[in-house]
């Protein structure tokens, strides 16, 4: 065996640096080391290993010992966590995330992403439930708030669009003070919704306290420009309120979108100018088609909504519809056809096409809506940051929460400005205004305005509430909500008095309603747990 080996027989340890520098071997012995080529192995390897193992053990001792007073002052936690649960952190959820993307019975925090994971968890939930913040936190962060949420988004859409079409029919159809001119009543409810839409916006900056207390801070409509100019925050304020009130007209602030009253940013409304056309064509050709046709025929024009929203999403939206939605949706719309025949019933052409087309107009809007909404809320996001497809906390001094709170008010505010602007030339040219002057004698009566503004409260609960419910929801889903409601004012309408093939097809139509319902919760369900597990 070569004398110079750090370990020998004589168990030498400490040998004279000369030595090792003769050898060519580093000074730092390795006790640690255990591999040695094949070489240099002899009879003495025993000797060694047997000293290396002690070196060892008395090493580990001492390594043992400080861990032990280590662990004493802090104790062990893995640095990585390599299992499935969900992250700590609640889960974002957009709002243009559908339902259908995203149902399933998973904890609060996982599902809604609105709320802390407390929610929910331990104690009453009712308790929590009116602590500040509670109620807004119940509705977007637990799995049962959220259904009442979509539930309760539903039946105001729903019963918002019936009172609509009782109004149109009291304003076009019936009463001392019938007002046969679509296109004008289309118009001045258009007018109505923008200035309704005003004062709901101001009316949620008045009550933001309240608001945010309740968790619903993002609600409140944005009271400044996207950019402000410099020195704009800085201005003095003036107590005179004429003043104040010009001020506010010319600086650009308040209004329904934080722009102003007059606010139109070009950039934006070519954004919003399709849909702003979609709109006009969906309520225009509605109420031409309403007023030339009772219901029953007016809904047999109106037939094809359903299937036209199946075609139309699963082209632009390259949704893959499952076998259980196709069936449900189509054998709902057979029937509120079979529910709607009528024979021997006076049909006009103008209803028919107008219907017909006005088809097209409906199914394509939701989708427009949606795809004009997400473009916006991208828009506002700052350069650099990531939009994802999971939506921003309930939190509302998130700027995430901000952006799509302002996006909101302006796709609101864009299309309701530009759809009248496109409406305007329409009925000057459709000669309407000349005969209402010329017939109308009860444009003085209070009652006929009344009505008026009634239909104009129908109007903007119908447009302001079908944007939350799509982005709670989905688009065809907002779509096929018209077949149950048409089914159940078809039964008011005709005062409970119809033939036994309309009490067939209105009950078939309805379980129908709930199939299509069950199916889209599996689909969301579905979804959802393809995405948790892919994260």
């Amino acid at each position: 065996m070569n004398s110079t080996r750090p370990f020998s027989k004589s168990g030498n340890l400490f040998k004279p640096a000369v030595q090792y520098l003769a050898s060519g071997r580093s000074p730092k012995p390795n006790l640690h080391r255990r591999e040695s080529s094949l070489d240099d192995l002899d009879d003495d390897d025993y000797d060694i290993e047997r000293r290396a193992a002690d070196m060892e053990g008395s090493t580990s001792r001492t390594s043992h010992s400080s861990k032990n007073s280590f662990s004493e002052l802090q104790p062990g936690v893995p640095l990585i966590d390599i299992s499935r649960t969900p992250s700590p952190y609640p889960r974002s959820r957009s709002a243009a995330q559908s339902e259908d993307e995203d149902d399933d019975f998973e904890p609060a925090s996982s599902i809604r992403p609105l709320v802390s994971s407390d929610i929910g968890s331990g104690g009453s939930i009712w308790k929590r439930v009116f602590r500040s913040g509670g109620l807004g936190n119940f509705f977007f962060g637990t799995w049962m708030g959220w259904q009442i949420y979509v539930g309760l988004l539903v039946f105001w859409v729903g019963g918002c669009g019936f009172g609509l079409l009782l109004m149109n029919r009291f304003i076009l159809w019936t009463g001392v003070y019938k007002f046969p001119y679509p296109l004008a009543a289309t118009y001045i409810q258009l007018v109505l919704t923008h200035i309704l839409l005003l004062g709901s916006a101001s009316l949620t900056r008045g009550i933001a306290r309240p608001l945010r207390r309740l968790g619903f801070g993002a609600a409140v409509a944005p009271s400044l420009p996207a950019a402000p100019p410099g020195g704009y925050r800085a201005a003095g304020k003036t107590r005179i309120p004429i003043l104040q009130f010009g001020k506010w007209l010319s600086s650009g602030t308040g209004g329904i979108a934080g722009g102003g009253i007059f606010e139109f940013d070009s950039k934006v409304a070519r954004q919003v100018l399709p849909l702003a056309f979609v709109y006009v064509g969906k309520v225009m050709l509605s109420n031409l088609s309403f007023a030339y046709a009772v219901l029953p025929m007016y809904q047999l024009a109106r037939i094809g909504v359903v299937p036209l929203s199946l075609i139309v999403s699963a082209y632009l939206q390259r949704e893959n519809h499952s076998v259980s939605t196709l069936s449900s949706s189509l054998v709902a719309t057979l029937n509120l056809l079979l529910a709607s025949i009528r024979p021997g019933v006076r049909v006009t052409w103008e209803s028919i096409v107008a219907g017909v087309f006005s088809s097209l107009f409906v199914a394509l809007y939701p989708i427009l809506l949606l795809r004009t909404y997400r473009a916006l809320v991208s828009g506002l996001v700052p350069q650099g940051d990531i939009l994802t497809g999971y939506p921003s906390i309930a939190n509302d001094e998130s700027a995430g929460n901000r952006e799509e709170t302002r996006a909101y008010w302006r796709t609101l505010h864009y299309t309701s400005l530009l759809s009248i602007i496109i409406l305007t030339p329409i009925l000057l040219v459709s000669g309407e205004v000349g005969n209402i002057f010329h017939n109308c004698y009860f444009l003085d009566v209070p009652f006929f305005w009344f009505l008026t503004w009634c239909g104009g409260i129908g109007s903007w609960a119908v447009f302001a509430s079908t944007l939350l419910l799509i982005k709670a929801t989905s688009p065809l889903t907002a779509t096929f909500l018209a077949i149950p409601r048409g089914a159940f004012q078809l039964v008011m309408l005709s005062h409970f008095k119809m033939p036994v093939h309309s009490w067939i097809g209105i009950s078939l139509c309805w379980v129908s309603s709930a199939w299509f319902l069950l199916a889209r919760r599996d689909e969301g369900r579905t979804l959802d747990r393809l995405r948790l597990e892919g994260r």
